[in-house]
């Protein structure tokens, strides 16, 4: 293995399968976006688990955060101490509300063209990030994890190469509490499909564990 760490003590196997991926993708979010200790940060799509890991750390790093979500998440990321803001038509509007009208960076952790208004209706040239753009003011403001192609057309940032470097400083902040990556569901092998299925949807509420 390339990287690894133990799992540390009240974490189980299951919870830490589910750590590395969101917590490698949401640090290096925060890090590639550049946001800094007193600012607030506007995390779009805070229910997915690269979005909750990205507003815990956040909140760990000094930075203040308002989150979007889905009825789903939205109770546990309130436990934490983050304003959200509900999805749906006039999300935008909601969060001026909540910012008093300044958001200094933006994170779109929603999944590949995730929308802000109406599920129902077909999405917005660009997906979430025309709007994001003009919450902060500047695409260079607003950076996402999953909507590339979008991305490059209107000039929004986005992550750079994977890298496993602080996967001890990740296990140490579950050990303590600080992060938490939610698990959705475990399967055996001969539910893969099932697993896969729920998957494909992007409403599968957490990690999807396999258990060999």
């Amino acid at each position: 293995m390339p990287a690894w760490a133990r799992i540390p003590e009240g974490v189980s196997a299951e919870q830490a399968a589910a750590l590395p991926m969101a917590a490698e993708a949401a640090w290096r979010a925060l890090d590639d976006l550049g946001v800094q200790p007193g600012e607030l940060l506007l995390v779009h799509g805070a229910g997915s688990t690269v979005g909750e890991a990205a507003v815990r750390f956040a909140l760990h790093r000094g930075i203040r955060v308002i989150a979007t979500a889905g009825q789903t998440r939205a109770a546990a990321l309130d436990e934490i101490g983050v304003q959200v803001a509900a999805y749906g038509e006039g999300m935008a509007e909601r969060v001026r509300a909540l910012s008093g009208g300044h958001i200094d960076r933006a994170l779109d952790a929603a999944p590949t063209g995730g929308r802000i208004d109406r599920a129902d209706q077909p999405s917005p040239a660009g997906g979430s990030l025309p709007p994001l753009i003009e919450l902060t003011g500047d695409p260079d403001r607003v950076l996402t994890v999953s909507d590339f192609a979008a991305a490059a057309e209107l000039g929004v940032r986005i992550t750079t190469e994977i890298r496993y470097d602080r996967m001890n400083e990740f296990a140490g902040l579950a050990g303590e509490g600080i992060l938490v990556v939610p698990v959705a569901r475990t399967y055996t092998l001969d539910q893969i499909q099932e697993a896969a299925k729920l998957s494909q949807s992007r409403r599968p509420g957490g990690k999807l564990v396999l258990v060999v």
